[in-house]
């Protein structure tokens, strides 16, 4: 955690420099942030578009060819293999929905998604993607390549993403703090603040190039092994994190 001391000691310095400070009221995005309270699930798909919510007393689903309905109380779901089941019958069809905990590609925008999402009206099927794409950053990770180089040895850069926003870690001899936000563009940073402690040059250098990166950072991937890529706005992994 960053201490009280160390938030004082961060310094605004100019633009051009890596280690820049955050501004005090951090724009959030909505994907970003977390009330903590009991939340509803949304999924959606494309061609056709449709969209479905399922909250604590209703199931909601909508189309862009006109159908819509709501299915309440919410059904008992059922689980198996990571895959929940909501199971009911609309207009005498039946009618399932089901969310996979599998990393899910918006077929339109590429952001990613925690769940895969399939809805089965009747003979009907549609497939997309489900929960908040911010599910996916949430927690501390390890950082082991900055622009396709490996860290120095004997460092430990890290990167944490909170719920409410933030980012927070260790830029290789500094702590820094900042924000990011979620939209359909992709993920941002703020710029960075950071303290001001002198460290070795190999370290300072890591750093400087950590977070001038930060500032460069257009998406994200989360690969089937878990790694976490940030990409740049040329496609280029800018860095690379393991939890």
């Amino acid at each position: 955690m960053i201490t009280k001391t160390e938030i004082r000691s961060f310094r605004r310095v100019s633009l051009g420099s890596a280690l820049r400070i955050a501004a005090p009221c951090l724009a959030l995005s909505l994907a970003a942030i977390d009330s903590g309270e009991a939340a509803s699930l949304t999924a959606r798909g494309n061609e056709p578009g449709w969209h479905i919510e399922v909250s604590e007393s209703a199931i909601t689903f909508r189309a862009m060819d006109g159908e819509n309905f709501t299915i309440e109380p919410v059904p008992q779901p059922t689980t198996a293999n990571a895959v929940a089941i909501y199971a009911a019958t609309v207009g005498g069809r039946p009618f399932t929905l089901s969310l996979a905990d599998e990393v899910c590609a918006d077929t339109m925008t590429g952001m990613q998604h925690p769940k895969t999402a399939t809805v089965v009206i009747g003979d009907r099927r549609l497939t997309g993607c489900g929960g908040e794409p911010a599910a996916l950053l949430r927690g501390d990770w390890r950082i082991e390549e900055i622009g396709g180089t490996a860290i120095v040895a004997g460092s430990e850069p890290t990167l944490t993403f909170e719920p409410d926003g933030r980012i927070h870690g260790n830029g290789s001899c500094n702590r820094f703090i900042g924000s990011f936000s979620l939209s359909g563009e992709g993920l941002k940073f703020s710029p960075a603040g950071a303290s001001m402690m002198a460290c070795d040059q190999p370290l300072m250098d890591q750093e400087h190039t950590l977070l001038k990166a930060f500032e460069a950072i257009h998406r994200f991937e989360v690969g089937p092994e878990g790694r976490l890529r940030l990409i740049g706005d040329k496609g280029g992994t800018l860095v690379s994190l393991r939890k």
